[in-house]
């Protein structure tokens, strides 16, 4: 290299390097403003809003139960789903074990994403579910031995836990109120109530349950059990829980009127037997 090609090279060089205040002065400002911002955010929760309504408004009074809150069942979840366009992918299922005074037990956790196509929205999450779950892993109050358990049910349910958290999250139907159901047309009174734990019922006086919480929780998958039965239509399921629960003269026309521990194990035997008939695997 001679001379002149060394101080070519360099001039380069120096028109190459540029100061840090050239470069701050180069940089495009973007022109932010608080209030525009602000505006945006508006846009968004108002998008929001409107988007929680409708989906509200393409469920039924029967895909939802009242649970000391509103909460939708899986069947109703669905169908706001196929509508939004969610993809469930990526699942993954595991079995971790855990150990505590009452001894070693499992519990499965599934975990996957979720994509609404017409909301433009992507979410994950997981799903458990326990050996120790009160419907499949206990028994009269106590807690069954681990063969005992029918572990594709914990699997199950741990997969049906998680569809339904990644649904209701990527369309934005997590922590919905009473109010949110009555802005798209859906009253309170017309939800089936499924637990019982005291306080007001239907506006009635106060009053205590008669049962164990095991036997609280047997109920309840009793009343959810009929509601399957019945396509999630709950003047049919309320029919069919009298067919099942009556005795005498007595109607039963109210998941809460069966009281003891002897009725809601009667009555869950012939559930059993229903479900079995159509086709519907519910473990013990």
């Amino acid at each position: 290299m001679n001379g002149n090609d060394k101080v070519t090279a360099e001039e380069g060089l120096e028109e190459r390097i540029v100061s840090p205040e050239m470069a701050l002065i180069n940089i495009p400002e973007r022109g932010i403003s608080i209030e525009q911002e602000l505006k945006e955010i508006e846009k968004n929760i108002e998008f929001f809003n409107k988007v929680k309504v409708i989906a509200l408004k393409m469920t039924k009074p029967s895909d939802w139960v009242d649970m000391g809150g509103p909460y939708l069942m899986d069947r109703g979840a669905e169908n706001v789903a196929i509508a939004f366009g969610v993809d469930i992918s990526d699942l993954q299922l595991k079995q971790d074990w855990a150990e505590d005074s009452k001894g070693r037990y499992y519990t499965y956790i599934a975990s996957g994403k979720a994509y609404a196509r017409k909301l433009g929205r992507y979410v994950e999450d997981i799903g458990v579910c326990s050996q120790r779950d009160k419907f499949f892993g206990m028994a009269n109050g106590q807690l069954k031995e681990i063969q005992e358990v029918d572990m594709a049910n914990i699997r199950r349910k741990a997969v049906t836990n998680l569809y339904s958290r990644l649904i209701k999250r990527v369309i934005g139907l997590m922590g919905i109120t009473w109010e949110d159901l009555a802005a798209a047309g859906i009253k309170r009174e017309q939800l089936q109530k499924v637990e019982y734990r005291g306080g007001q019922q239907g506006g009635g006086p106060a009053r205590a349950s008669a049962l164990s919480p095991d036997y609280e929780a047997r109920r309840t998958k009793c009343w959810k059990l009929i509601l399957e039965l019945k396509g999630g239509d709950a003047k049919e399921a309320s029919a069919l829980l009298d067919k099942l629960a009556s005795f005498g003269d007595k109607k039963v026309t109210d998941i809460g009127q069966i009281s003891s521990d002897k009725w809601v194990d009667a009555l869950y035997g012939k559930v059993k037997k229903e479900c079995a008939a159509a086709g519907i695997e519910i473990g013990d």
